[in-house]
């Protein structure tokens, strides 16, 4: 992000005194020793702030993929979490019974099976002998066939119900902090009933919203700067998305910044966001060159004569060592550099050498 700064190195001057000079109206003018600055037009970034939320963008239902009661949850709202701990145990007596069941049917299946190859055999012995007839023979080998699926049914049913075994821990796909807890202990799970809900910690987005009139000088990959109140920090941030389709009411549309990890950013914390637009030209002065006459600020300005007169203005944004000047102050005009509050209107100014100074 490029910023402009305008340093004003400060300037170490002492008044070495005035004269006092009578006018015709017997008014006494004085002249003071100080150094002048001519005011220059700088290069200043157009800047757009508003405010929003950081936002998880990614959040989970916890459930349980089998049915059972809930014999304990590990974890409390509030609490952070790491990928693959143990969230919630469930009862495995339902699970270990149907097991149990599924290992008696692959028995009873199995038993079947063998007699049917017994009575085939059997059978095959005398339909080679012509003691009984082929259908006979068909409905015997049909009986044996529906044995051996009965024995893939249950065997299937087994492995299904083994199955199991691996949903009666549930553990945590992400990293990131129980925000609620829907089910309590002895509650029943069934699948798709949320248990707990999960935000992931990792991956914080700074939502906000932008008015229709800057949402097209808003660009996908601009870095930002988003300074989070609750921390009082500045968080680097890159646009990640604007989405296209705006309030109809609020005529705004969301922007969505990722934001760098930073250690105590949470979500639902309030922030500020501030875009840059642009630049723009405009008139900066140093803050020593502010002198406060009936409540506002304004400048002492030299004209051509060496005639200091007071300047009321109009300010706006500032940096470090300046303040932009919207209006009251021209591109070249001459004012004090430092601020004497003891000079009067149309006192004398004496230009002593000025220290110098840069601007970037």
């Amino acid at each position: 992000m490029n910023k402009f700064i305008l340093i004003f190195i400060p300037v170490l001057f002492i008044i070495t005194g005035c004269k006092d000079e009578i006018v015709n109206n017997n008014t006494v003018k004085k002249t003071w020793d100080a150094p002048v600055l001519k005011v220059k037009t700088v290069n200043l970034p157009i800047n757009y702030k508003s405010v929003g939320s950081v936002v998880s963008d990614q959040r989970i239902d916890v459930t349980s993929r089998a049915t059972g009661f809930i014999r304990d949850i590990l974890v409390l709202e509030g609490d952070f979490v790491s990928k693959g701990q143990l969230l919630i145990s469930l009862d495995s007596s339902d699970v270990e019974g149907a097991i149990e069941q599924a290992k008696a049917a692959v028995n009873s299946a199995k038993l079947a099976v063998r007699d049917a190859d017994i009575d085939v055999q059997r059978y095959k012995d005398l339909y080679t002998r012509g003691s009984v007839s082929e259908n006979t023979m068909r409905k015997i080998q049909l009986f044996r066939d529906r044995a051996n699926d009965s024995l893939a049914d249950a065997t299937t049913a087994l492995a299904t119900a083994k199955s199991q075994r691996q949903y009666i821990q549930i553990l945590s796909d992400i990293q990131g902090v129980v925000v609620e807890r829907q089910l309590r202990k002895g509650d029943l799970a069934i699948p798709g009933k949320p248990i707990l809900t999960i935000e992931s910690s990792q991956e914080l987005f700074f939502d906000t919203y932008v008015a229709e009139s800057q949402i097209n000088k808003i660009h996908k990959g601009a870095k930002v700067e988003v300074t989070i109140d609750a921390l009082n920090l500045e968080v680097e941030g890159v646009i990640a998305r604007v989405v296209s389709s705006g309030d109809s009411i609020t005529r705004r549309y969301k922007v969505k910044i990722a934001l760098k990890n930073h250690d105590g950013l949470l979500s639902g914390m309030f922030g500020r966001v501030n875009f840059i637009l642009g630049e723009k030209a405009a008139v900066v002065i140093p803050y020593s060159a502010l002198i406060e006459r009936g409540g506002l600020l304004g400048v002492f300005v030299v004209n051509k004569d060496k005639k200091a007169h007071f300047r009321w203005l109009q300010l706006g944004a500032k940096t470090a060592n300046s303040i932009e000047v919207r209006s009251g102050l021209l591109a070249n005009e001459n004012i004090i550099l430092q601020a004497i509050p003891q000079i009067r209107e149309g006192d004398y100014i004496n230009d002593v050498p000025l220290l110098e100074h840069d601007s970037e």
